[in-house]
């Protein structure tokens, strides 16, 4: 059993403790009882005191204690002050506001860094490239990007002098899935004056000087008519330099008079499709045209007259074969024809149907009427060779056959 000092110090030590839980109720009785506790075990302990310590120092310990229990107890039931605690969460909610508003600037920077980055590319790709043709797929990225759509379309002026309107350059990945270009114009009433929307299309005119040199189309996308039109501002200039170098290049592999593609450019349409017929085992044929009598047409007539011959023939030639075919001028009053993928048979129809156009065809010189007559040899890969100059020379041959046999012929190759 505990000795008589030991309980009341263990007393002495538990009067904070009584103090603190009945102030829990009560500050006043819990402080009254703690002290009471205290008195008596101080008065039990007087001797121990006055000797000394640890006595003394328990003694200061739990009047320390005491008065500490009396002071969390007075803030108990009392109302909790608050404003503290409000103060903070105001200042953490407009923390998060400047951040929320940080993040959202920093979306909006990186979304302008990119169009501006989209711009700067392609007016460079526009402004550097010496083969639009293979710059074209890259600047329809950058289109996508600019945009934010796939469905995005840039129509540019197309190469001919006086043109037949405009031709899709560079689109994005669903571009081309866009309505053409004469469905642009017929949505819009004609080529728009300025950027606008038009049955959930942005269409934006792309002009330099007045002169409009393409249109810009696209559906969807975050950019409306106004960011549209900026963009077809930026890329003008570049793209009219893209413009001005396909003319240049058109008009180099071009025969000035008929429009035909110019010897050089059908030599290479030939290998080229020699090569693809090749490798995709597939065919080709070559057709030579010569105008009959020429020289006496153009003596008795006059060159204008003979000038006039050649550009109707021209004409006749294009309008006669598939757009897939390529039609050039061969030198003088002969044209050479590349018909891909077409069968021997075919192609003698083929022939003998525009041998047989040009000979109805009629040409007026003042009040007389002249008619003409055109000759035609024809070669076929892979039957009469394999090279371009095989090819060629047998179509040659042909042809000086069907002249030596009477003229307004057609003669194939094969029957040599």
């Amino acid at each position: 059993m505990a000795s008589r000092p030991e309980f009341w110090i263990a007393a002495a030590a538990a009067s904070p403790l009584l103090s603190y839980f009945l102030g829990r109720l009560n500050r006043w009785a819990g402080a009254a009882a703690g002290a009471a506790l205290f008195a008596s075990a101080s008065f039990m302990l007087a001797g121990e005191i006055s000797r000394g310590a640890p006595y003394a120092a328990l003694a200061l310990w739990t009047v320390a204690a005491l008065a500490h229990s009396v002071m969390l107890n007075g803030g108990y039931g009392a109302a909790t002050d608050r404003s503290g605690l409000e103060k903070l969460l105001a200042r953490a909610a407009k923390l998060q506001g400047e951040l929320t508003l940080i993040k959202t600037m920093t979306g909006l920077n990186a979304a302008g860094e990119k169009r501006s980055l989209a711009v700067y590319s392609a007016v460079r790709l526009l402004s550097d490239t010496v083969e639009p043709q293979s710059a074209a797929k890259q600047l329809g990225k950058y289109l996508s990007d600019y945009f934010e759509t796939e469905e995005v379309a840039l129509y540019m002026e197309g190469n001919s002098p006086g043109g037949g309107g405009m031709e899709l350059f560079a689109h994005g990945a669903k571009g081309s899935a866009l309505p053409g270009y004469p469905e642009l114009l017929a949505l819009a009433g004609g080529f728009p004056a300025a950027a606008m929307a038009v049955k959930g299309l942005v269409l934006a005119p792309v002009s330099a000087g007045g002169a409009p040199l393409g249109l810009i189309a696209l559906r969807g996308g975050q950019q409306g008519g106004e960011s549209a039109a900026r963009f077809a501002a930026e890329i003008s200039f570049a793209l009219k330099r893209v413009i001005l170098f396909r003319k240049v290049e058109w008009l180099s592999l071009t025969d000035g008079l008929t429009g035909l593609w110019r010897r050089s450019a059908l030599d290479e349409k030939i290998r080229e499709e020699l090569r693809r017929a090749a490798a995709f085992k597939t065919t080709m044929g070559f057709m030579i045209a010569d105008i009959d009598h020429f020289k006496h047409l153009n003596d008795t007539y006059g060159h204008q007259f003979g000038d006039a011959v050649l550009r109707r023939v021209a004409q006749l030639l294009k309008e006669g074969v598939y757009e897939t075919d390529f039609v050039g001028r061969y030198g003088g009053e002969e044209f050479g024809i590349v018909l891909p993928r077409a069968d021997s048979a075919g192609v003698l129809r083929k022939a003998e149907t525009i041998r047989a156009r040009i000979e109805a065809e009629v040409f007026s010189q003042g009040l007389e009427k002249v008619r003409l007559t055109v000759s035609i040899g024809i070669a076929h890969f892979p039957r009469d060779g394999r090279a371009p100059e095989e090819i060629v020379g047998r179509a040659d041959a042909a042809l000086y056959a069907a002249k030596e046999g009477g003229r307004n012929r057609v003669l194939d190759a094969a029957n040599l």
